[in-house]
């Protein structure tokens, strides 16, 4: 029963591989090897279909779509870990891309889920549920709209204020909408700072079944805690062939840069 419904879901994602619209934002030569790739993936040959995006990829490195498709070519091939880290950089560039929703969703559940010690934090949970979903105009256009509309309610409060002072008459009723559009304005823009903050952060994917975290760049050191293929961590500095990283909650040290894939 459970393998009917991947096979449902797979077919889901192929139909959106093969809708013509897909390829219409790219260059010729870039549309010619989506096309291409998505015949390759359709008739099953997922090491072309493989090649096909990653060439089209080179020529748009951003391109969600392309992305995504890459990332599910990859899953077929047995690459999960890779497919999770494709498809996070899909969603840092298009956050709203159905396809690149329900594909890392898809290939997380067919993932074997792995736990380190770590602590829950706040803002990664508020991360996960409010600033990685929504792109960063939504945020910055609510803002604007709530400063606006509760900015010109209140003056028309203080307005009406004034004029009844001065005529000595009842005073207008408490402005609750304005007040409520103006609580609004102070929790999206905070989330719009957050949500600045957070496209600053350098965050990657662990793209390797397992791999130890060390407490210092270089062979033979001293390995600290094993992070596993599709975990995100925070990226810091590089030295060579190491890169520093946190998982969020815990510990920080240096993996080699072959077993992390910058997704930001």
């Amino acid at each position: 029963m459970r393998a009917m419904s991947n096979l449902k879901l797979l077919s889901v994602f192929f139909l959106f591989l093969i809708l013509p619209s897909l390829g219409a934002a790219q260059t010729e030569t870039s549309a010619d090897l989506f096309k291409q790739g998505t015949q390759f993936y359709v008739a099953k040959d997922y090491a072309k279909a493989k090649e096909s995006f990653s060439k089209a990829l080179q020529n748009d490195p951003h391109n969600a779509t392309v992305l995504t498709n890459l990332a599910l070519s990859e899953f077929q091939l047995g690459n999960k870990p890779l497919a999770v880290g494709l498809l996070r950089k899909a969603l840092d560039s298009e956050p709203e891309l159905s396809t690149a929703v329900a594909g890392l969703k898809f290939v997380l559940s067919q993932m074997q889920v792995k736990e380190v010690p770590h602590q829950i934090e706040t803002y990664e949970t508020l991360r996960k549920n409010l600033l990685q979903p929504v792109p960063l105009t939504a945020y910055l256009i609510l803002s604007t709209l709530l400063f606006f509309v509760a900015g010109w309610l209140l003056l028309g409060y203080a307005g009406a204020r004034r004029r009844a002072l001065t005529e000595e008459t009842a005073l207008p009723r408490f402005p609750t909408v304005a007040v409520i559009l103006t609580l609004g304005f102070v929790i999206f823009t905070g989330l719009l700072g957050l949500k600045i903050y957070d496209l600053s952060v350098t965050r990657g994917t662990i793209i390797e079944e397992k791999v130890a975290l060390q407490t210092a760049p270089g062979e033979n050191q001293v390995s600290i805690l094993d992070l596993y293929g599709g975990m995100e961590v925070v990226a810091h500095t590089t030295q060579g062939d190491w890169v520093q990283v946190t998982y969020p909650g815990s510990l920080t040290g240096w993996i080699k840069k072959s077993s992390l894939l910058l997704t930001r």
